[in-house]
């Protein structure tokens, strides 16, 4: 299949810094991406954002080739208008109400008939449409631009950045369905996120960029991290120290701390942490020590591998070559030096 999205070793930076200065930087990237779910994994700081200005034509890259269908974005504005894009921060047009904004955001992109009706509709927030633009909180406003960016006409390519973060829907369950909806009718969809499980949730195929470079990949989110402990949270409303005393002398247990009154979890509980190998095994001797010394357990969470531990695993592999080595830095282009002009000849009855 001919890949609809190309980018042949780019090198990008983005201006999300202090005054414009850049927060994260890709370096010599090359990928090819046809239609399908694709997720970028990582930080602003290993360059997300950077990938996400070149990818929707907001800038060009400073080194290095982007084409979508053939043609770079930020030269052709036909193609652009055939992108979707969650920007990190929302840009919603000015206008009297939300209704208002997103007619001029269809009028922008080439959609004289279009209705807002049907566009937030879409994702459940009809009731936003009378609102003022400013009256927005900042998840509302990226609600209304995630779906102004899935209702793109023919879309080559939809960029989200954490389109399941900081985002007010009632549903957010719609929001792979309808990447998958596009990708099925020919869309390419990428996913700029920090979150391991946004990634797995949202993508068939999972790309680690790390310190600027995509250093790994994964299908359907499969081993994103190495065999990291896993941590079971359990909420108890009486007998916390003693529950984590006897889990302590568990064998399945690796390492068990307590909490009296967390500042987020389940509501007047206090948390017991355990960590250990395999989650059945930490469930069981939860379960089981509760029982014997008389503690009732509220609930159980199992905290799923984060970003930091992505990282480790990418790390490991760099060190163990598992990985191709990281590309040097392109060296700094060196002036050539000044032509030195040819000594004159010594002067008749001079020194010679």
């Amino acid at each position: 299949m001919t890949p609809l999205l190309v980018l042949e070793r780019v090198h990008a930076r983005d201006a999300a810094g202090p005054h414009g200065r850049a927060r994260g930087a890709v370096s010599a990237v090359s990928l090819a991406l046809g239609p399908g779910t694709h997720a970028v994994l990582g930080a602003p700081e290993d360059g997300t954002l950077a990938l996400f200005d070149i990818l929707t034509g907001a800038r060009p890259p400073q080194r290095g080739r982007v084409t979508l269908a053939g043609r770079d974005p930020a030269r052709a504005p036909l193609v652009r208008a055939r992108i979707g894009a969650l920007a990190p921060e929302p840009r919603l047009p000015s206008a009297p109400t939300v209704g208002a904004a997103v007619r001029l955001a269809l009028r922008a992109r080439g959609e004289t008939g279009a209705g807002a009706d049907a566009v937030l509709d879409a994702l459940g927030l009809s009731p936003l449409q009378a609102r003022s633009p400013r009256s927005l909180a900042f998840a509302e406003a990226r609600a209304v631009e995630l779906a102004l960016a899935l209702s793109t006409p023919a879309p080559l390519l939809v960029v989200l950045h954490e389109p399941l973060s900081d985002l007010a829907l009632a549903h957010p369950a719609l929001v792979a369905e309808r990447l998958r909806a596009l990708a099925a009718l020919g869309a390419c969809v990428v996913v700029t996120t920090s979150s391991p499980a946004d990634a797995r949730a949202l993508a068939d195929r999972v790309l680690v960029l790390h310190r600027g470079v995509v250093a790994r990949e994964s299908i359907s989110g499969e081993g994103l991290v190495l065999d990291a402990p896993i941590e079971l949270t359990a909420w108890v409303r009486e007998g916390a120290r003693g529950l984590a005393a006897a889990l302590s002398r568990r064998v399945e247990v690796r390492a068990v701390a307590w909490e009296e009154s967390p500042e987020s979890g389940w509501p007047g509980a206090a948390a017991v942490r355990v960590r250990g190998d395999r989650a059945e095994d930490c469930a069981l001797a939860l379960a089981e020590v509760a029982v014997e010394i008389g503690v009732e357990i509220e609930a159980i969470e199992q905290r799923p591998p984060g970003l930091a531990e992505v990282r480790a695993a990418t790390e490991v592999m760099w060190r163990t070559a598992a990985l191709p080595p990281r590309p040097a830095p392109a060296p700094a282009p060196v002036a050539a030096p000044a032509p030195v002009a040819a000594p004159s000849p010594p002067e008749p009855g001079g020194e010679s």
